[in-house]
């Protein structure tokens, strides 16, 4: 798992060009062996759905050889686009066709595999624009003029640290205990609706204090691998136990993965093989986790062996299909909202589910009454008026299924420029921080950016922001306020 720290390995000889060009080739004979493979396996396959899913595939899979061949380190916010994305926009079409798995409890559209290569060239539309963006060269960031004052971010961290216990402590007690806290959480029994703010405050002292150790210790932790596997393992534990059982999988899941960025940068580097390994961990985690979320304590019947999994997987349809499709993929929504968007066009929000998703930064009261994406999907899905009824739809639609419920397709096609200038962004950031010498602050944050550029894909504004406030700024602002300024010379 571990190996001596390094800078971020040089591309192979051979003019760079060359090196490029083969990456593309080698991209698109893959993309096309799978496509075929899967054409030939399954005749529901031989449809012009797949043309626009190959080219999609061809489009991302460059970045993805290039993290292979080692020349995109293993966690660059461009390849983890080009690994999320291989599934997202080629292999879920595909799997959709070949299990025959849609959204349940929706009206179906009249042809499936017409909207999903409908959806597909839209994709291909905004994956080219994806690749203007990126194909620009990132700009030489100057040398930093500020430093991590370490001294007072121990004091600093220290200080939100016990702030955050001290919430934490008051939670349980308030709720009559460790098991009284544990079982209102697990049953649903008790109403824990209004302690959104006071779980932030809570939830965030275990990444404050993982990081308080790690840079203490981080010579010994790097000569002691054993030392670090403990340490994450200890994290993983706290991080469950104070705020997954809120029945949100992301809120472990997003931290853990924060954790594995500041080992990579900041103690030893992760192999390609441990990152496969844990991604596999994490799947099955969240698998085993959807029964909790919709089971809730049930789910110790699996523990004490009176259901099987397949028992609890019946009753609460959570099954690996959902995982792969529903969980991890939004073709099929997509796919949806374009179908009902272009047959009812006067449903789209102009842009107001964008601010409605930023609404839950303020306070209720003063909340302006906006149609949010809840209130404007729940419409465009179950028809007009269904909002109004008392139906609420909890879809995530993603990056381009957002921006079609909102502008239509043309609005699906431009939503690929802020993905690209946000990994633009991302990928200099994360290769300043590979870079010898890079300051440590800039290599804390820079943890974070392979989640954001996952999320702005795969998921809607109010995830990004509410990852943000949920798991960056705590951090951020430990940071940012135990910095100084170096002098330089003018």
């Amino acid at each position: 798992m571990i190996e001596p720290l390094h800078p971020t390995r040089p591309a192979p000889g051979g003019d760079a060009a060359d090196v490029r060009a083969a990456g593309w080739l080698l991209g698109a004979l893959g993309v096309g062996a799978t496509v075929a493979g899967f054409v030939l396996l399954v005749p529901g396959l031989r449809h012009w759905m797949v043309l626009p899913v190959a080219a999609c595939g061809v489009l991302v899979a460059p970045d993805l050889v290039d993290w292979v061949r080692g020349r995109l380190d293993v966690l660059d916010p461009q390849a983890t686009v080009a690994l999320v994305g291989t599934h997202f926009f080629v292999l879920a079409p595909l799997l959709h066709v070949t299990l025959d798995y849609w959204p349940r409890y929706l009206d179906p559209v009249a042809d499936w595999r017409g909207a999903l290569g409908t959806m597909a060239m839209l994709n291909f539309a905004g994956l080219l624009l994806y690749r203007v963006v990126l194909a620009a060269p990132d700009r030489v960031r100057k040398s930093p003029v500020v430093r991590l004052d370490y001294p007072r971010l121990q004091v600093l961290g220290l200080a939100v640290l016990t702030v955050s216990l001290a919430v934490f402590v008051g939670l349980v007690l308030g709720f009559g205990g460790l098991s009284g806290y544990l079982t209102s959480l697990t049953s649903l029994d008790r109403d824990v609706a209004g302690y959104g703010p006071v779980f932030l405050i809570a939830d965030c002292f275990p990444l404050l204090g993982f990081v308080l150790v790690l840079l203490r210790g981080r010579n010994l932790l790097r000569r002691r691998p054993l030392l670090l596997v403990a340490l994450v393992v200890v994290f993983v534990l706290a991080q469950f136990v104070v705020a997954g059982l809120h029945g949100s999988r992301s809120s472990v899941i997003w931290p853990v993965l924060i954790v594995i960025g500041m080992c990579h940068l900041l103690v030893a580097p992760l192999r390609k093989r441990t990152l496969v390994a844990m991604l596999i961990m994490i799947s099955g985690f969240m698998y085993l986790y959807g029964f909790y979320k919709s089971a809730g304590a049930d789910v110790v019947d699996l523990l004490t062996g009176d259901r099987s999994v397949g028992e609890i997987s019946s009753e609460t349809g959570r099954d690996i299909p959902l995982l792969l499709l529903g969980d991890l993929a939004r073709a099929d929504i997509q796919a949806l909202v374009l179908d009902r968007e272009q047959t009812r066009p006067d449903l789209a929000a102009h842009g107001l589910t964008y601010l409605g998703d930023l609404l839950f930064l303020v306070v209720r009261d003063v909340r302006p009454d906006l149609p949010d994406k809840v209130a404007v999907g729940t419409d465009l899905l179950y028809g007009p008026g269904a909002y109004d009824s008392g139906l609420r739809s909890s879809q995530i639609f993603g990056l381009a299924g957002e921006a079609t419920l909102n502008f239509g397709p043309f609005g699906a096609v431009l939503s690929f420029i802020p993905l690209g200038l946000v990994v633009r962004f991302a990928r200099s950031r994360h290769r300043t921080a590979l870079r010898p010498g890079a300051p440590v602050d800039g290599k804390l944050l820079a943890s974070a950016l392979p989640m954001v550029v996952v999320l702005v894909l795969t998921a809607d504004l109010d995830n990004v922001a509410w990852f943000a406030v949920n798991n960056v700024a705590v951090l951020a602002f430990v940071v940012v306020l135990a910095r100084r300024r170096v002098p330089t010379r003018e």
